[in-house]
């Protein structure tokens, strides 16, 4: 089968943006044990190829295998099943955030991504690429971290998308941001060094080869946060739990879905972990308190179990969904503060600061399109408070009028925010995101990640690509603004405040479409103030 060149962007999405982000006894509805790494060979086990016919230009032929997409993510084990793991977020600081691009026949909005370190006990998690030489000889690699995604649930705007009319009043559609209001800061994002206990679909994900196992999506993430907040007048490790069966395209509890969309069983399982209180003893005799605080969204009804443990400074969680017989449908959503009971929670010796951050200014050096107005999506994480930009625009369509739709370079803004700083600690200011084009104009229109091999899904395709509305003179893939960020600590400090200016930067990136590649080094900076506001 024929099709044009605005077709083959799938293809180099594939390829594209593989280096972005870079054995089991299993009970039905249970947890796996992981005995054994697997191989990236065993993603292609069952799967044929699914060859086409692509013209990039006049009176060029190239065949292709689109087998990639169908599936571009298969489970590990079986749909029921429910990988568990631990680990520190990976210490490279511009991994976490959302996507700049993803599949939008996959997707209603953006993946929120993070790259995971897998504490000791949970390393067998990790596969292996396998790549084959072309002299025959195999090169093996174990992968160091382990891919996470969830849907964000903020940011689209395009026709078609169920998801678009709460994203343009600044309010989420569920997903990984459920319940956010606009201007809301979103809470149970992780960031830069905080550790997570993580469950969810395990998956191989085909779409970047050598496939690599990653956690596609979530459906319950308990983020201890490594640095403290205050709670009774006590420092305090802050742990914010969410969980949802509200994963993603095909993995959700709406109603009205698809016939491929496969309901998530929340009460297949009770949800039991342990969290530690990461600040030191004021004395032997400290006692472990903590404090619930319940989140908007939550409406899990069943009483939770706390047991606390005050010689190891634990916390262990019990969330009854499955002998309380709770509904799949419910979210819970909480933050948790461990704290010593004793002084300020913390021995005297141990030195924490107070400081503001105030983001002041978002400057545009220039927009990557020479016509018509930027189409900017952008989040900012101030140690570990996500914020959506386009929400504190005056407009009320926050996408397609504000900062969502513009010309302007410069934009001002006053978000401020208290962190409380160890002087062993470090923060991440970050600001991330992308312009609007092309196939963000299709995410929404959901195919199944099984369609077979035949002139039907070709035709179903093409059908969506072909026509040049829906990609438009906008360029195949989003643009991405590329990240500016940095690491804080209070030693850099020769005052009691620090102006930064940290501009934007990126690898090169490459689009299908012609004239749409492009460096994002240099195209936004931010600008922010940090102060100290303790002696």
């Amino acid at each position: 089968m024929r099709i044009t060149f605005l077709s083959l962007f799938f293809l180099i999405y594939q390829f594209a943006f593989a280096q972005q982000f870079q054995f089991l006894n299993i009970d039905e509805g249970g947890e796996e044990e992981f005995e054994m790494h697997l191989s990236s060979q065993e993603a292609e086990d069952g799967c044929e190829p699914c060859y086409d016919t692509i013209h990039p230009v006049p009176f060029v032929t190239q065949i292709h295998d689109i087998g990639l997409l169908f599936p571009t993510w298969r489970p590990v084990v079986g749909y029921d099943s429910v990988t568990v793991v631990e680990g520190t977020i990976e210490p490279e600081i511009s991994r976490t955030g959302v996507s700049e691009s993803d599949l939008p026949m996959y997707h209603y909005t953006h993946d929120m991504c993070f790259n995971l370190i897998p504490d000791k006990k949970y390393r067998t998690i990790l596969s292996y690429d396998v790549k084959i030489e072309p002299d025959g000889k195999r090169d093996t690699i174990r992968n160091n971290d382990l891919h996470i995604e969830w849907e964000c649930g903020l940011g689209q705007s395009n026709k078609g998308n169920p998801s678009a009319e709460l994203n343009r009043q600044g309010k989420s559609c569920g997903f990984f941001s459920a319940g956010h209001e606009r201007r809301d800061t979103i809470w149970n994002w992780p960031t830069w060094g905080d550790w997570v206990h993580v469950e969810g679909l395990r998956v191989w994900d085909r779409g970047h080869p050598p496939a690599a196992t990653e956690i596609h999506p979530m459906r319950l993430i308990a983020t201890r946060r490594a640095l403290p907040e205050k709670v009774n007048n006590k420092f305090a490790t802050r742990i914010d739990i969410f969980a949802s069966g509200d994963g993603g395209a095909f993995d959700n509890n709406r109603p009205n879905q698809k016939a491929f969309v496969r309901k998530v069983k929340m009460s297949s399982k009770d949800y039991v972990f342990t969290v530690k209180n990461t600040l030191p003893k004021p004395s032997p005799d400290a006692v472990l308190k903590y404090v619930v605080k319940e989140r908007k969204i939550n409406n899990f009804n069943a009483a939770v179990e706390y047991t606390a443990n005050s010689k190891e400074g634990t916390l262990t969680i019990k969330i009854p969904w499955k002998s309380a017989a709770v509904n799949d449908e419910s979210i819970f959503a909480k933050t948790l503060y461990l704290y010593w009971d004793e002084g300020t929670g913390v021995p005297p010796d141990y030195k924490i600061d107070e400081v503001n951050v105030t983001l002041d200014e978002l400057l545009f050096d220039r927009f990557h399109e020479a016509l018509g107005k930027a189409e900017i999506r952008m989040f900012v994480d101030i140690g570990g408070n996500f914020i959506f930009l386009n929400d504190f625009s005056k407009s009320k369509d926050i996408l397609n009028n504000g900062l969502g739709t513009t010309r302007k370079h410069k934009w001002k803004f006053s978000n401020a925010f208290t962190l409380y700083i160890p002087h062993d600690k470090k923060f991440r200011v970050s600001a991330h995101g992308w312009e609007a084009d092309g196939i963000d104009k299709l995410f929404g229109h959901i195919v199944d990640n099984y369609s077979p091999c035949n002139r039907a899904t070709k035709k179903l395709i093409n059908n969506m690509m072909i026509d040049f509305t829906p990609v438009g003179i906008g360029g195949c893939l989003d643009d991405p603004l590329g990240n500016a960020f940095r690491l804080h600590n209070l030693k850099e400090f020769s005052g009691k405040y620090m102006d930064f200016v940290v501009r934007s930067d990126g690898g090169y990136h490459e689009d299908g479409c012609p004239c749409a590649s492009f460096s994002p080094k240099n195209i936004f900076s931010i600008g922010y103030r940090v102060e100290k506001t303790t002696p």
